[in-house]
């Protein structure tokens, strides 16, 4: 079991990490991002289950893992309106490039890393 403190440390980093993702999609580096939002949605279901089965309490919201995040919370977080719009162009992106919706794709994701590891 991890402790208060540790629990605190990982909604901490991993409100940083969706800080850090946001921006990178504020400026229209997409490349990787569909990686980087995998392992963060990760991260945010570690922190949602221990948060529901360790006994343990935020001191600290995690912010909500969506590149939907509305105007108002994205300008709380900093992002100017040329920023929201490039975040918000992120999902189009993936459309163009991927055929599908990002939360399409994210299932298809784990249904392949599943078959790959049960080939195996």
């Amino acid at each position: 079991m991890i402790s208060q403190k540790q629990f605190d440390k990982f909604v901490e980093d991993y409100n940083e990490d969706y800080l850090l993702l946001l921006q990178r999609a504020s400026t229209r580096h997409y490349e990787c991002l569909i990686s980087s939002f995998l392992i963060l949605r990760d991260l945010y279901n570690v922190i949602c289950t221990l948060y529901d089965n360790g006994g343990l309490t935020y001191t600290k919201l995690p912010f909500p893992l969506s590149f939907r995040a509305d105007e108002q919370l994205l300008g709380r977080l900093g992002f100017d309106e040329e920023g929201i719009q490039n975040i918000h162009g992120f999902l189009p992106f993936v459309k163009e490039t991927q055929g599908m919706e990002l939360e399409d794709f994210v299932a298809s994701a784990e249904v392949a890393s599943c078959a790959r590891i049960s080939l195996r």
